[in-house]
């Protein structure tokens, strides 16, 4: 490592950063979608096949990966932050996990920005490390322009300048091979991981709601973003008659933070009932979590059903009554 510089260096440029300034919210939504790269790229180098499953990466990864904020300093202007691991006592370069994941993830992040759609994915990427470095790189749409990331390892030093131009080649490989793909903006609600299998549904702002199908290695990311607006792209399956979209194969998900009080009636409303599962709430409970007042004029259910329409049903009823007689009568 050089003398005097950080282990990891990630450097801010763009118009919503100051000399030595940077808003939290994109500080920690980008630290947070970083450490999600790297344990993920643990996890692939690992040999786990999908990198987005349930559970924490192994002792060893994480404490190789761990990293203290020991700097924040000025460009020009920029915002630059320093990284030093936690773990201080010092790792034998062949038994140096923690420093091969680093490498790995961001040497990828160099890679994949320039790479072709039917290149295969850098040594310890898949679909779950796109992901995550595509959320970090949510930062572009909100004032930053750039993002250079520093590694400062043993045999030198390896930087990756991350940029818009980046990103959409990111998004474009976890859209995959384009095959009826739609994209679908709206509010991610009813979450099934059992009974039928996983599945969810979008309510778009306009529109019928739409089921969405996804992978057991993508129940974490659809948890994360459950009740959220999001912005869905998959394989879409359409009804042969109508031309409308009848599901959706989830291929990627994310959180759309400028959307937050978009179709926001669409959330649940009410009190949640505290009994447990074998206790039976009274009714009065059950009205007051939904919200049902008592009725005061009972002249409000007059002409609501059967109501004033003549189906028929009635008259049917009295028929087969009469028959019912009639029969008996002959017996």
């Amino acid at each position: 490592m050089h003398t005097g510089e950080p282990l990891l260096k990630v450097r801010f440029d763009g118009t919503s950063i100051g000399a030595s300034r940077i808003p939290v919210a994109h500080l920690l939504k980008f630290l947070g979608n970083m450490n999600k790269a790297f344990q993920r790229t643990g996890r692939v180098l690992k040999g786990a096949g999908e990198s987005t499953k349930q559970g924490r990466p192994s002792q060893q990864t994480m404490e190789g990966i761990d990293l203290d904020l020991v700097l924040l300093t000025e460009g020009s202007p920029a915002a630059v932050l320093g990284f030093e691991r936690r773990q201080n006592e010092a790792f034998l370069p062949q038994m140096d996990c923690g420093m091969e994941i680093l490498k790995k993830s961001i040497q990828g992040l160099d890679e994949i920005q320039t790479m072709t759609d039917d290149a295969p994915l850098p040594h310890g990427y898949d679909s779950g490390v796109l992901m995550a470095w595509r959320d970090a790189g949510g930062l572009f749409s909100q004032g930053v322009e750039r993002i250079e990331v520093t590694l400062n390892h043993r045999s030198g030093s390896l930087t990756t300048v991350f940029t818009k131009s980046g990103l959409d080649r990111i998004q474009q490989r976890i859209k995959g091979p384009q095959m009826n793909i739609r994209t679908i903006e709206g509010r991610l609600l009813m979450a099934d991981f059992k009974e039928h299998g996983t599945r969810c549904r979008i309510h778009p702002s306009a529109g019928d709601p739409i089921l969405c199908l996804f992978d057991e290695e993508q129940k974490d990311d659809v948890l994360e973003d459950m009740l959220q607006y999001v912005r869905i792209v998959g394989e879409a399956r359409e009804d042969q008659f109508t031309g409308r979209i009848a599901s959706i194969k989830i291929h990627d998900i994310q959180r759309l933070e400028e959307c937050e009080n978009k179709a926001a009636d669409l959330l649940p409303q009410g009190t949640p009932i505290s009994h447990g599962f074998w206790e039976s709430p009274s009714l009065d409970e059950l009205a007051q979590t939904q919200k049902v007042q008592p009725l005061t004029n009972v002249r409000v259910l007059f002409g609501t059903w059967p109501g004033d329409d003549n189906d028929g049903f009635e008259a049917a009823i009295d028929d087969l009554r009469h028959h019912e007689i009639s029969r008996g009568k002959q017996s």
